[in-house]
């Protein structure tokens, strides 16, 4: 695995390259989350068919702390940033959560870097959305977030105990470990975190991604607590022919959740189905 700094505009963004394929994916991952948090599995998976590019967004992972005041426009450029550190002009990319909201904007903003847009559990934005469930509102209690983000392994813990089918975490505890190790490694910072929040607060792309031209495939579980599966079945039919696939008895971590079904259901929109 190849480790890089894409610099610009006094921004350092972390990155990794996997695999040698010429047909490159970039995944972009979601709230708080680092490029280590698409697991071991399902990226090893993506790797034996394409190079696969995982970021840290700015202030987070292995990314320097960054100011805040930015807005999810800024993220999909540092995308695009990532992709010109890695010499590749165009590519697949891959978001989850809120991954899959800047994943919209690098398709809208920079149409001519994405080839397919998969989008993972995921929205649109806009006053219309399904709110969180009541458990899952939990997560950005302040009290709770306060009391919690002092031991950011506990609010890890809590939050995937929260935002995976009920059950996965009792039959999957290499799962929960492996992200825990990645949260006890690199702690995302509360106010990193706010950050990212904001950045989603202010975004409303819920007219826009009715302009996105590139193939598309949203995938949403319908145990999704944190994102509920309506959104994402809004998302699916707001964007001009998108693929739209549900996944049963899966929340909001399908890279964990479904690993070997959401490998099947990318190859074969990509293309490179056996």
């Amino acid at each position: 695995m190849k480790r890089g700094i894409a610099k610009a505009e006094g921004i350092e963004l972390a990155y990794s390259v996997e695999g040698t394929a010429d047909d490159a994916i970039l995944l972009i991952m979601g709230l708080g989350g680092r490029a280590a948090d698409w697991g071991t599995r399902f990226p090893a998976l993506l790797a034996e068919r394409y190079r696969v590019i995982r970021f840290d967004n700015r202030g987070v992972g292995a990314s320097p702390p960054a100011p805040g005041g930015y807005e999810l426009e800024d993220l999909a450029q540092d995308a695009t940033r990532v992709l010109d550190a890695v010499g590749v002009a165009r590519a697949h990319v891959m978001g989850i959560s809120m991954g899959g909201m800047i994943s919209q904007l690098v398709a809208l903003n920079h149409p001519d870097r994405v080839n397919k847009l998969v989008l993972l559990s995921t929205h649109f934005g806009g006053p219309s959305l399904v709110p969180p469930r009541p458990e899952a509102m939990r997560l950005f209690d302040q009290e709770e977030f306060v009391k919690r983000g002092k031991d950011p392994v506990a609010m890890m813990r809590f939050t995937l105990s929260v935002i995976t089918a009920p059950g996965f975490i009792e039959r999957s505890p290499e799962a929960l470990n492996e992200l825990l190790r990645n949260v006890e490694k690199e702690p995302t910072s509360p106010r990193a975190f706010l950050a990212q929040v904001q950045a989603i607060i202010g975004s409303d792309r819920s007219e826009r991604v009715k302009h996105i031209t590139q193939p598309t495939m949203v995938v949403h579980g319908d145990e999704d607590k944190l994102i509920p599966f309506e959104n994402g079945e809004r998302l699916g039919e707001a964007i001009p022919g998108a693929k739209f696939v549900r996944l049963a008895g899966v929340g909001h971590m399908p890279m964990f959740e479904a690993t070997n079904e959401l490998a099947r259901v990318v190859f074969d929109f990509l293309g490179k189905a056996e």
